[in-house]
């Protein structure tokens, strides 16, 4: 898991799908967003939707970059 709390996605297992994502770790997964969406709702459904984060895993390996505006903005000021 990384600092944002979205966990490592395994590229070779989850490649080419959707993940749905709730208190750092995968809760669901499919080939479109609505079969995850349902998933997600059966597995977990105590959460509300605003607590679960779907995200469109790549076929290969990218690199993929969180920035936070807080941080951005102490860079830019020279803090």
């Amino acid at each position: 898991m990384n600092k944002s709390g979205t966990p490592v996605i395994d590229v070779k297992k989850y490649g080419g799908k959707q993940v749905a994502i709730a208190g750092g770790r995968i809760i669901a997964s499919g080939r479109t967003l609505s079969e995850v969406l349902r998933r997600a709702k059966i597995i977990a459904p105590q959460k509300p939707m605003s607590e679960i984060r779907i995200f469109s895993v790549p076929k290969t390996l990218s690199v993929i970059y969180h920035v936070s505006w807080r941080n951005h903005l102490s860079v830019y000021r020279g803090v």
